[in-house]
């Protein structure tokens, strides 16, 4: 073998290690860095998601604590089916202290609904008609869940000498004040 020939092999030999490492070695091993990199730019993005999903949800356990407290402010307000007879006292005595006769007080059918049972009143109460506003204004600051329907105010006739003694401002008012009650915390309804 000659020298020229001897020294070309040797330099393809040398040309050949390092082409041959970087096909062999270093290519697939930038393949599974790179494999490896997208790895974890997933988890890490995943990871990211979860960290939002765990604000969420202790948003999501303050808000259901929140709603929680103001489901039992409203239950507080819903009497039971046994202290109703207490809530028509109230009323009655509401009627009493803004100096107004109460005429009528006539349960009628209950109502029932999905977590409540509503109770209506026909009611007929007669008054000065500040009295009447009054006696309005403190049923809508009682603790208690009201509703007032069909409210006729009108001005009674006049057809008895004792009728004609009646204060100018004398009025008749008739409603249906709607009382609400938690049937499951018993009582006869």
């Amino acid at each position: 073998m000659n020298l020229f020939t001897r020294q070309a092999a040797f330099i393809m030999i040398l040309l050949a290690v390092p082409l041959g490492a970087w096909t062999f070695v270093f290519k697939p091993r930038n393949a599974d860095i790179a494999a490896a990199r997208v790895d974890i730019d997933i988890k890490l993005a995943q990871l990211d998601d979860l960290h939002a999903i765990e604000a969420i949800n202790a948003d999501l356990e303050q808000t259901l604590s929140e709603l929680d407290s103001a489901l039992e402010d409203l239950r507080a307000r819903i009497p039971d089916a046994a202290a109703i007879e207490n809530v028509l006292r109230q009323i009655a005595e509401m009627a009493t202290e803004n100096q107004l006769v109460v005429r009528s007080f006539k349960r009628e059918r209950a109502v029932p609904g999905a977590h409540y049972t509503e109770m209506p009143l026909a009611t007929v109460i007669e008054g000065r008609f500040e009295g009447i506003h009054q006696f309005l204004h403190d049923l809508e600051s009682m603790p208690r869940i009201t509703r007032i329907l069909n409210m006729t105010i009108e001005k009674p006739l006049r057809r008895t000498r004792s009728d004609s003694e009646l204060p100018r401002d004398h009025v008749k008012a008739q409603m249906t004040i709607s009382i609400y009650a938690d049937p499951s915390k018993g009582g006869d309804v």
